[in-house]
């Protein structure tokens, strides 16, 4: 039983490590160009279903801070919705 853990952790560690693989040039692109709120949107959706994993969270805060002042109600939807989705689990 504790092999089949340990053995699930290590796999969940990969998955997040690819993710950020994945997510970082786009994370990058993002911010060095002018998007539509829709984009925005659509990257942070994504992006917000990893943000229990800390390298990925500096993504999406690396995206909320790029356009805060051009989307500022946009941004702030997706601050709540980290808070009410991972923010208990990391107290």
């Amino acid at each position: 039983m504790d092999e089949r853990i340990y053995q699930s952790a290590e796999h969940i560690v990969g998955i997040h490590q690819k993710a950020y693989e994945v997510y970082l040039p786009l994370v990058e692109d993002v911010c060095s160009r002018t998007v539509s709120e829709a984009e925005l949107s659509h990257l942070l959706d994504y992006l917000l279903d990893f943000a229990c994993d800390e390298k990925i969270l500096g993504l999406y805060k690396k995206v909320c801070r790029k356009f805060l002042y051009v989307y500022p109600r946009c941004i702030k939807f997706y601050i709540e919705a980290y808070r009410e989705m991972w923010e208990d689990e990391n107290k």
